[in-house]
């Protein structure tokens, strides 16, 4: 049986299992409890997590991405507007936002909803980029135009600093239980510049008025991934090489990752 293509895709990542990692390390227990994922994006990390225990709802914003999460994991896929989320409030033990609020203009109001469908006392799980400029991964993001001010990524902000994500959710009744990050500069650089490549090659041919970084900088179809052709078959060979960049990381243990990842509790009622 054919692997489906996410997770033939995961095999030859090198940020999203960093990703994994991180997710599965922090997410808090699950078995027997009701879970909302929020940026399900094609539903990889919808995978581990329904792996992991529990009864998972998961949500994005777009129809491609929902689409493609369904394919992967079955049942419980929702579309759901920028804006609001369509549960009662109170109705998950855990919710987790992975990677996706720096894309919502009105973060705030989003923040405030996701926060209402947990349960008192229910845990939250919340992934972002950090987006600190003054950084050398900073300065090349925004020398490939993958910052906010250039609409990169479809980023309406950078990111959440530590500092920023502990006020965003203190100031909407969480109690911040923990911070760690990852993804350091090797990793992170690699992962821009492929993405730039990426972007590059798909948009070739195109008028530039179509061109979306958030949804062009990696495979987001199974037909996507069978397009990229020779490129994909050069990159799974230079795989090798790519990952051992990465692991350049382990030199810089006292370098902060790029990403971050807060948990913490809903305050009881």
């Amino acid at each position: 049986m054919t692997e489906p293509w996410q997770l033939q895709l995961y095999r030859k990542s090198l940020k999203k299992k960093q990703t994994v990692n991180a997710l599965m390390k922090h997410v808090p227990r699950t078995e027997g409890r009701l879970c909302l994922e929020v940026g399900c994006g094609t539903g990889l990390t919808s995978h581990f997590l329904r792996e992991r225990g529990g009864t998972w709802v998961s949500t994005d914003f777009e129809r491609d991405h929902v689409r493609s999460a369904k394919q992967l994991v079955g049942q419980r896929v929702l579309q759901t507007s920028d804006a609001e989320l369509p549960f009662r409030s109170a109705s998950f033990d855990v919710v987790a936002a992975i990677n996706f609020l720096e894309h919502i203009e009105d973060d705030n109001t989003f923040f405030r909803e996701m926060v209402r469908v947990l349960k008192p006392g229910g845990d939250f799980l919340f992934m972002a980029p950090k987006g600190e400029s003054g950084r050398a991964g900073y300065a090349l993001k925004k020398l490939l135009g993958f910052t906010a001010d250039a609409e990169g990524f479809g980023h309406a902000r950078d990111g959440y600093p530590p500092a920023a994500a502990r006020s965003l959710m203190e100031r909407h009744g969480l109690v911040l239980a923990g911070t760690a990050d990852y993804c350091r500069f090797f990793t992170e650089s690699i992962e821009d510049l492929l993405n730039y490549a990426y972007h590059k090659k798909s948009m070739k041919g195109k008028q530039t008025a179509e061109q979306d970084f958030h949804g062009d900088t990696a495979p987001m179809s199974a037909e996507a991934l069978n397009n990229v052709g020779t490129a994909y078959k050069l990159y799974s060979a230079v795989y090798p090489a790519l990952r051992a960049w990465t692991m350049l990381d382990n030199l810089i243990p006292f370098s902060p990752g790029y990403m971050l990842v807060a948990w913490g509790r809903k305050k009881a009622a």
